[in-house]
């Protein structure tokens, strides 16, 4: 089967949504034939397939890429798993099974796969670096970026580059400020904070920031894990949802009364009282010693060190002050 059978199996609806999204115009007076020309040679063009691969899964892009070198037409594999294949028109469903045309797979055996699998390794990295940034931060100045991205990788995060990376993730920038989607509507119409370089905490290495990467983000914080688990074994129904949740009233938390009061409607009001006890110990332990969004990152025991050495700074400045006055008078 090639790449125009496989279109023209599909129902003119399908037809239409795919040339809309993929043309970005509308087919509301389009023949199928020409819907179904505009699609092929829209996709079966080198720049699509490169930059289609490149973003692609990697356990969905070596199964993939396998398929093809090996000239297989169809693919018994679970449709979960060729989920972006499919969506990206590089796979077709069919009563067979998962189908890849043949001028489709010819197209791709021509790329240079060691280009794409440079670009995705770049990519994942990127990936990595940015999704740990937005979830070690909550929202992250465009210079803090630039100074993280230097520090770990000694170049440049360029304009280009950070486009690509947001627009992948979905993310609208507010000015010189990338903020994760779930509290950006918290900063539209305010006024928003100057960069201060002193307000973010540093992960000393790449691999540090990494632990903040994705759905398993501030994993490595004892603290918090303990709550979780706590709230874990004394949850009923929804436990993953619920475990999210606490996940983010705790690390996006700047009130605790506030959020303690939330987790309580949560899940803590029919405790009883020891449990409600050592709740509430694991949850204070878990703000004080977890990185959140409101301190840039920073631990409260951190800021407390921070505040103390400042106040100890403005004294010993002002015991100068003192000092200097004195011998002047004496002078």
């Amino acid at each position: 089967m090639d790449y125009r059978e496989a279109l023209l199996n599909l129902n003119e609806v399908d037809l239409k949504y795919i040339y809309e999204q993929l043309l970005h115009e509308s087919a509301a007076d389009l023949h199928s034939i020409e819907m179904i020309e505009s699609i092929r040679h829209k996709v079966l063009t080198k720049e699509y397939l490169e930059r289609t691969l490149q973003v692609m899964p990697s356990d969905e892009y070596d199964l993939f890429m396998q398929a093809v070198q090996a000239g297989h037409e169809f693919i018994p594999v679970p449709e979960s798993r060729v989920f972006f294949s499919l969506q990206s028109l590089l796979m077709f469903e069919t009563k067979q099974g998962m189908i890849i045309p043949f001028d489709l797979a010819d197209e791709i055996k021509t790329l240079n796969k060691n280009n794409i699998e440079a670009e995705r390794q770049q990519l994942e990295q990127d990936l990595l670096f940015m999704t740990g940034a937005l979830f070690l931060y909550g929202y992250v100045h465009r210079q803090h970026l630039d100074k993280m991205y230097r520090h770990y990788f000694n170049e440049a995060l360029s304009e280009k580059r950070l486009v690509h990376i947001i627009t992948l993730l979905g993310i609208e920038p507010l000015e010189d400020l990338i903020v994760l989607p779930v509290i950006h509507e918290g900063f539209t119409g305010q006024t928003l904070p100057d960069y201060d370089v002193s307000h973010y905490y540093m992960p000393e290495s790449f691999e540090e920031l990494k632990q903040y990467a994705g759905a398993d983000h501030h994993c490595n914080e004892e603290a918090l894990n303990a709550l979780l688990d706590f709230v874990g074994e004394h949850s009923e129904d929804n436990t993953d949802e619920l475990l999210d949740t606490v996940r983010f009233l705790v690390i996006a938390s700047n009130d605790a009364n506030l959020t303690m009061e939330e987790m309580i409607k949560l899940f803590a009001k029919n405790l009883s009282t020891p449990e409600f006890e050592m709740f509430e110990r694991l949850f204070i332990k878990a703000l004080e010693e977890t990185r959140l969004w409101i301190y840039g990152g920073k631990k409260l025991g951190e800021m407390k060190e921070e505040i103390q050495h400042q106040e100890q700074i403005e004294e010993n400045e002002k015991e100068k002050k003192v000092i200097n006055l004195e011998v002047f008078r004496k002078g």
